[in-house]
């Protein structure tokens, strides 16, 4: 039973690769910019309204808020962009720590790029060996 809903849910992808990497890329800049909001929430508590803890609730509320927008687009998004349940899972817990889901979305968008490079160059190659009437 697991394994059948496992894999409806690897088979279920709503958006192309382009979309789903577009709206995991809004995601993982939203979580980052909760952190901040949380951060200067705190900041803000001690430093400037100590004994006033308002500051700190809205950015928390803001914060648990795109949290879990977040973990909403790696999940729904994640089978779009091929992704196996390994990264699936580094993905959301890249949310955990300060920043984390910024880091990740760098490091994927790095390999997205390198992979994107290499197919490229295997095309241009493959066209100019298969027609060599175009490469002259």
């Amino acid at each position: 039973m697991l394994n059948k809903l496992i894999k409806k849910y690897e088979g279920f992808k709503p958006f192309t690769e382009n979309e789903a990497w577009a709206l995991f890329r809004l995601s993982a800049i939203g979580e980052t910019v909760g952190w901040t909001l949380l951060i200067a929430g705190i900041l803000i508590g001690r430093y400037l309204t100590p004994g006033n803890g308002i500051a700190v609730q809205i950015a928390g509320h803001i914060h648990g808020t795109l949290f879990l927008i977040y973990i909403a687009a790696v999940i729904v998004c994640g089978p779009s962009q091929g992704w196996s349940r390994r990264r699936i899972l580094v993905a959301a817990v890249a949310s955990v720590p300060l920043y984390g889901s910024l880091v990740f979305e760098q490091v994927v968008a790095h390999m997205r790029l390198r992979t994107r490079v290499h197919r490229s160059l295997s095309l241009s190659v493959y066209y100019s060996w298969a027609n060599p009437a175009m490469s002259a």
